[in-house]
């Protein structure tokens, strides 16, 4: 009995310590329970999908996935302009309409309802005279028509459907709008007014 208590003396208490770090330091966390993503890569197996489409960033994935020329694809492009990826980074309903691929019915509204949420006004459609005091999506197509923006300060404007033969007026002491179009050939001339004050 003497004996069975004398074999683990302290020196051999200190040479079991040194074993066990020394077996830490070579072998990893997966000597002891499994340090999961060096296992799934030695295996080739890829983490939980919606994990992939946070890493190559939510707005890149629609970008990449949705059809071309498509409102979500152009929403999406310009989202990420905006620098807005982290908003949407972390929601787990958005995250769930991008992996269905369903972008008309699912992706695309939650798209319109980012830009909502930043102060963007979402318009059907707008026609002649229309004024412009705050960032806009237009969702519908227009043409021939005399837009004018009513804010002095810089406001985006959105058409997310052709448009043709668009004239669009700001102040003369205000900034020129910035304008997004889906129709990379869209006719819109922008020009400072004239007047003092175009609007009484």
């Amino acid at each position: 009995m003497a004996d069975e208590r004398m074999w683990f003396t302290r020196p051999r208490r200190r040479w079991l310590v040194l074993a066990l770090a020394a077996g830490l330091l070579l072998g990893g966390c997966s000597w002891f329970g499994g340090d999961e993503e060096a296992a799934s890569e030695k295996t080739g197996e890829e983490g939980p999908k919606e994990e992939r489409l946070v890493g190559e960033g939510m707005l890149d994935t629609i970008f990449a996935k949705a059809p071309p020329g498509s409102t979500t694809k152009f929403l999406a492009q310009v989202a990420a302009q905006l620098g807005w990826e982290e908003q949407v980074a972390q929601h787990t309903l958005f995250k769930k309409a991008v992996d269905s691929e369903d972008w008309e019915e699912q992706v695309e509204p939650f798209l319109l309802g980012l830009f909502f949420q930043n102060g963007f006004s979402v318009l059907p459609t707008v026609g002649e005279n229309h004024q412009f005091a705050r960032d806009s999506v237009v969702r519908g197509a227009v043409q021939a028509s005399r837009l004018l923006v009513t804010n002095r300060e810089s406001v985006r404007i959105i058409f997310l459907k052709p448009v043709q033969n668009l004239e669009l007026v700001y102040y003369q002491d205000g900034q020129q709008p910035q304008i997004f179009t889906v129709d990379e050939n869209a006719v819109i001339s922008v020009r400072r007014s004239m007047l003092q004050q175009y609007l009484r």
